[in-house]
């Protein structure tokens, strides 16, 4: 097994590994506590496994991967750590921009926290967010965990638990004749209907080229596809925009996010029961008038409550919901 280790310089002011690795945006991750001053952050992202440290000024890192027979350096797993985490986006000089667009964001600025949006595969966050749908972070966790230990590839023993790769989707499609009855035993409920029909879709509509076409596209012709697979409405759709395509103008507007809009953005709006079609599309689009290109980031920054733990037994769109 390949096993190497390595440091990336980032300061602490520029990410929250709490925030954005257990908030809700993968389900792959957990918090070790080593010592009374030292934690550790496990889990399974870009086919490798990963052990996360921090102090103010650096992210440390160990990577063991499935990969055997090839032979990647530190550059490689560093320069994908990177990209997951996207750390070529200066998280702070945004933030002062974001400052100078709205009162509202200058008001909170002294409780914001570090969060990036992460860069997922899109395969994996799709399926995710399939899982995720009037369900919870712990729940999500152990479907996702389920689909990796009987579709994916051993990595490793760590920590008394086997690590998995995310499956692909050659993977899924060769059980494809099993993979909803299997998901039904497994209590995916009604979600196993969606993710059999998903993959095919998915391989109907070119698989792992169709998601590089989809990061090419302008943002709205890239959603409007993405609705095309079973599961996938435009909440979600914008999710993997934003997580997984490129596209940070995305915005998902949920139950939280709503209420901030009618509170804070739109007032027009506090008589209305309900986030319709319409009115997603007249919130998510007031972010994009403020914030610009990276409305998607800024609406995920400041509403972060710092009890992120609480997610673990909330539905996906609670009003108290902290991530998405």
């Amino acid at each position: 097994m390949l096993e190497l280790q390595g440091s990336i310089a980032v300061n602490e002011n520029e990410l929250n590994l709490d925030l954005t690795l257990l908030g809700g945006q993968s389900f792959r991750w957990e918090k070790l506590q080593i010592t009374d001053n030292e934690n550790l952050w496990k889990g399974v992202a870009c086919n490798a496994y990963w052990e996360l440290k921090q102090d103010t000024k650096n992210l440390h890192y160990k990577v063991y991967s499935e990969l055997l027979s090839t032979k990647h350096d530190n550059v490689f797993y560093e320069n994908l750590l990177k990209r997951y985490f996207r750390l070529d986006f200066n998280l702070n000089k945004n933030v002062t921009q974001w400052r100078k667009s709205h009162p509202h964001f200058d008001e909170i600025s002294g409780n914001l926290k570090a969060v990036r949006v992460l860069d997922q595969e899109p395969l994996e966050n799709i399926l995710s967010f399939i899982c995720s749908q009037n369900n919870n972070i712990k729940r999500i966790s152990t479907m996702i965990n389920w689909l990796c230990s009987n579709y994916g590839n051993k990595i490793g023993n760590f920590h008394s638990k086997d690590e998995y790769s995310f499956p692909t989707l050659e993977s899924l499609i060769k059980h494809q004749n099993e993979l909803e009855s299997r998901l039904r035993s497994a209590k995916f409920g009604y979600r196993a209907k969606f993710i059999a029909q998903s993959v095919m879709k998915i391989n109907e509509f070119g698989g792992y080229d169709w998601f590089e076409k989809l990061r090419t596209l302008p943002y709205n012709e890239a959603r409007i596809e993405l609705a095309k697979v079973p599961g996938i409405g435009f909440k979600v759709a914008d999710c993997i925009c934003l997580m997984s395509l490129n596209h940070l103008e995305s915005v998902p507007i949920d139950t939280h996010i709503f209420k901030i809009a009618q509170s804070v953005y739109m007032p027009q709006l506090r008589a209305v029961k309900a986030v319709t079609p319409k009115i997603y599309e007249e919130i998510a689009e007031k972010f994009r008038q403020i914030y610009g290109a990276y409305a998607g980031w800024t609406q995920a920054v400041p509403f972060v409550k710092p009890s992120y733990m609480i997610r673990q037994y909330l539905p996906i769109g609670d009003s108290n919901a902290i991530l998405f």
